[in-house]
């Protein structure tokens, strides 16, 4: 299987988006854990930020700069953006791009049947909580505020942690409309 490449800390945007996160896709690709076809808008708010396309069709991704029609449009701060990728101040990749675990199966085909919008506010140890907004196929309502703890979200992102266990601990915070929160938090299992 293919290695995924290492992140500089300097890394911009356009180097993320346009030859990292496709490289990382085909090392996802080769051992069969990548979606088959799916389509993704980013947009990276603030100075420096800019809007990223990709679509995944068969075994491969192309990132274009810009906009398209997209199954999921994930808007975040240029820096949440850079905490994310460079795992830094409680942030990991896995909060903005969630990496297939084993055993989990491909559910692209039930994200492109979502309709309605899923906002994270993830609190830190320190500082401002990391934000992003994750539209599922163009639509804003139903719109849900998932409020928790950024080492909680990222540990149910890998699996060390249970969603519902958390939710039942008052460690989850829900302000909207729950059965979209359900439908979104299946896509994880």
């Amino acid at each position: 299987m293919a290695e995924q490449p290492p992140i500089p800390a300097d890394v911009t945007p356009e180097q993320f988006f346009e030859q990292l996160l496709p490289m990382g896709f085909e090392a996802q690709a080769a051992s069969g854990a990548a979606p088959s076809e799916f389509a993704v808008q980013f947009t990276l708010t603030g100075a420096g930020g800019g809007q990223w396309h990709m679509v995944v069709h068969g075994n491969h991704m192309h990132v274009n700069s810009g906009t398209g029609e997209a199954n999921l449009s994930v808007t975040l701060s240029v820096d949440d953006w850079r905490d994310a990728v460079l795992a830094r101040n409680g942030a990991s990749l896995g909060i903005i791009l969630p990496a297939n675990r084993p055993g989990r199966p491909d559910n692209s085909a039930r994200a492109k049947a979502l309709k309605g919008t899923m906002a994270l506010e993830l609190a830190r140890p320190a500082g401002d909580p990391f934000k992003v907004e994750m539209q599922f196929n163009g639509a804003a309502t139903p719109r849900t505020v998932l409020r928790m703890a950024i080492a909680d979200y990222a540990g149910m992102q890998d699996g060390t942690q249970n969603g519902q266990m958390l939710f039942m601990q008052g460690k989850i915070k829900v302000e909207g409309d729950m059965g979209f929160l359900m439908q979104v938090a299946s896509l994880n299992m």
